[in-house]
C-alpha cells in the first residue's frame, strides 16, 4: 500500500478515461481517481462535480472517497483551492495536488471543447434486426430504443398499464426499471402481484425524482443492474420546472436520453378541446418522443370492477401509426386481469377512430349509401366520400341497385 511520503507529479503514472459524459483521471498507478460528472456551461464557464478517491494508507476517507464537491473546472483559482483542500484532508504536503487537479482539468476541458466526432453513417454498425422491432404488448407498440409518452386523463390506468408492460417484457427477458415519482414500492409491489400470478416479474423499483437532477444516480442503476427499458411514471412529478416550459421539457428529453436505453414516460392531457392529440405542458413532450399514445377511459361502467380503456396511437416517427387498442381490465379484490378488446365494438370509444375506420367497421353490416352511412356516423357526405377515395383498398362502389343509387361496400366483402 502506498503511503503519504515525498511523492511528486508523475504524469507516466496517471490514465484518462471518458464515458457517457463521465471523466475519471487515475494517478500514482490507480492509487487515487479524480470523477468530473454532471458537467455543464454556464457564461463559457465549465462546472460539475469532482469526486477524489484516494486508497492510500493513513488517509481518512468516508467509503474510499478522500473529497467530493462542486467545482468551477475553468477556473485557476478555483482549482488551487481545491488542491489546498486535498492537501489538507490528506495531511499531507508532498503530493503535487496542484499538478493532478490541472492536468485533470485541462484534460476534461479539452474533451468537452472537442465533443464527440462527427460519424460517417456508412461506417455505423447496423445492428440485428431485432434491435429494430417494437414492443408489442397487448397491441401497445412501444419502441426498444426510444422514448415513447402515454398520456390521457386520471383514471385512465396509465400507470396500471405501465406497470403491466413493465411486468410482461420483464417475462420476456427484458430487465426493466420502474423509475418512480408518485407511489411507493409497497403500492407497485401489490398492482405487480395483482397483475402477475406465480412467480413475479422481477422489475426493479427505483424511487425518482426530478429527472434532470437526479439522471447520473439512474445511469448508475442502469449500468449496475444492466436495465434494458425503463419506464417513468409520471412525467409531471419529474419535470424540473413546469410541463409547461420549453425548457424544461427539453432538459427533461436529454435527461432520458443520457440514460441510454428505450423509455415509456406516462403524462397527463392538457385541458381543453382536442386535449386527446398532445400530452399536457410544452408542444415537446409530443415532439420530444418518438411515439405518442393517448389512453381514454369508455363510459361509466354498470360493473365498477370492469373498465374498458383505449388507446390510441397518436404519433409515430419510426414507422406507421398503429391500430388503436381496447383493454378491458377486471379488478378483484385479489387480481387483476388486462385481456384485448376490438375498439370498434365500444362506442364510447370508438367515435375517437379516424372515419375511415369507424367506416370500415359500418360497412362490416353490408353496403350502405353515403347518405345513409353519414348519418348514421354524424359525418358529412362529402367527407365519407374523400375517406373512401383515400382508401379504395378498403373500400368500393356497388352499382346495379333498382333505386339507382349506388353503395359503399368493404373490398374484401365485395370479393367474397
Amino acid at each position: 500500500m502506498i503511503t503519504a511520503h515525498d511523492i511528486p507529479f508523475d504524469a507516466e503514472s496517471t490514465t484518462f478515461r471518458s464515458s457517457e459524459g463521465r471523466y475519471t483521471f487515475t494517478a500514482m498507478d490507480g492509487t487515487i481517481d479524480f470523477i468530473a460528472d454532471r458537467l455543464r456551461r454556464e457564461r463559457h464557464d465549465l462546472y460539475g462535480e469532482l469526486e477524489v478517491r484516494c486508497e492510500m494508507k493513513g488517509v481518512r476517507t468516508y467509503d474510499g472517497t478522500l473529497n467530493v464537491g462542486s467545482l468551477n473546472f475553468s477556473s485557476p483559482a478555483a482549482r488551487r483551492d481545491r488542491a489546498r483542500l486535498l492537501a489538507e484532508r490528506a495531511k499531507t504536503q508532498t503530493i503535487d495536488w496542484l499538478g493532478y487537479i490541472e492536468e485533470f482539468c485541462q484534460r476534461v476541458l479539452t474533451a468537452d471543447r472537442a465533443g464527440e466526432p462527427a460519424i460517417l453513417l456508412p461506417h455505423v454498425v447496423v445492428p440485428g434486426a431485432e434491435a429494430h422491432v417494437e414492443y408489442d404488448i397487448l397491441g401497445l407498440r412501444l419502441p426498444r430504443l426510444h422514448p415513447a409518452v402515454l398520456f390521457g386523463d386520471g383514471g385512465t390506468c396509465k400507470s396500471l398499464i405501465a406497470l403491466y408492460a413493465a411486468g410482461e417484457l420483464t417475462r420476456r427477458g427484458e430487465r426493466v426499471g420502474l423509475f418512480d415519482g408518485e407511489l411507493d414500492e409497497l403500492a407497485q409491489r401489490r398492482r405487480l402481484g395483482q397483475l402477475f400470478s406465480g412467480a413475479l416479474p422481477e422489475v426493479r423499483y427505483v424511487r425518482d425524482r426530478a429527472l434532470v437532477h437526479d439522471v447520473d444516480r439512474c445511469r448508475r442503476i442502469v449500468r449496475h443492474e444492466g436495465l434494458t427499458y425503463a419506464i417513468f411514471d409520471s412525467v409531471a412529478f419529474m419535470t424540473n420546472g413546469a410541463p409547461e416550459s420549453a425548457e424544461a421539457t427539453g432538459e427533461y428529453f436529454r435527461a432520458s436520453r443520457q440514460i441510454g436505453i428505450g423509455s415509456l414516460h406516462v403524462a397527463h392531457v392538457t385541458k381543453g378541446e382536442h386535449n386527446d392529440q398532445k400530452p399536457f405542458g410544452s408542444v415537446f413532450w409530443h415532439n420530444g418522443a418518438r411515439s405518442t399514445w393517448f389512453a381514454k377511459l369508455a363510459g361509466a361502467s354498470p360493473d365498477p370492477s370492469c373498465l374498458t380503456v383505449g388507446l390510441f396511437h397518436r404519433k409515430a416517427n419510426l414507422g406507421p401509426l398503429r391500430p388503436a387498442v381496447g383493454l378491458d381490465i377486471r379488478f378483484t379484490e385479489t387480481s387483476t386481469t388486462i385481456r384485448r378488446v376490438n375498439v370498434e365494438d365500444v362506442d364510447d370509444l370508438a367515435v375517437s377512430l379516424q372515419l375511415w375506420q369507424r367506416m370500415r367497421h359500418t360497412l362490416k353490416r353490408g353496403p350502405m349509401t353515403i347518405a345513409a352511412l353519414a348519418d348514421e356516423l354524424s359525418a358529412r357526405p362529402d367527407s365519407i366520400t374523400k375517406a373512401a377515395k383515400r382508401k379504395t383498398d378498403l373500400f368500393t362502389k356497388v352499382t346495379n341497385y333498382p333505386d339507382g343509387i349506388h353503395r359503399l361496400a368493404l373490398v374484401e366483402r365485395r370479393a367474397s
